[in-house]
């Protein structure tokens, strides 16, 4: 089963025709990104999994599933290696991998 990631609540977001700011309150870090990226953003306001999300930009953009598949992993990976957005527990799992929850 394919992991989904959603935004950290750590995380402050400020959305423009331009683009995207985003504000790790507690890290204080804030990172910049263009249109496109914005909108992998807005995808993540709900938990998606990569794959979801190229199909989503692939909608949007008209790209190539390839190069969506590519380009959505690289803004996720580094999205989350940064604390910005944080893998979801798979239904009926906590986060640290214990006992389903029944």
């Amino acid at each position: 089963m394919e992991s989904r990631f959603r935004v950290s609540p750590a995380v402050r977001a400020s959305l423009s025709s331009d683009g995207l700011v985003l504000l790790d309150v507690q890290g204080g870090l804030i990172l910049a990104s263009n249109s496109v990226g914005a909108r992998i953003w807005q995808f993540l306001e709900q938990p998606r999994t990569h794959a979801e999300i190229a199909q989503q930009l692939v909608d949007c953009y008209g790209i190539a599933h390839e190069r969506a598949g590519t380009d959505a992993a690289a803004f996720v990976g580094a999205l989350a290696s940064r604390g910005l957005v944080v893998e979801d527990a798979p239904c009926g799992r906590d986060t640290a991998g214990g006992e389903s929850r029944g």
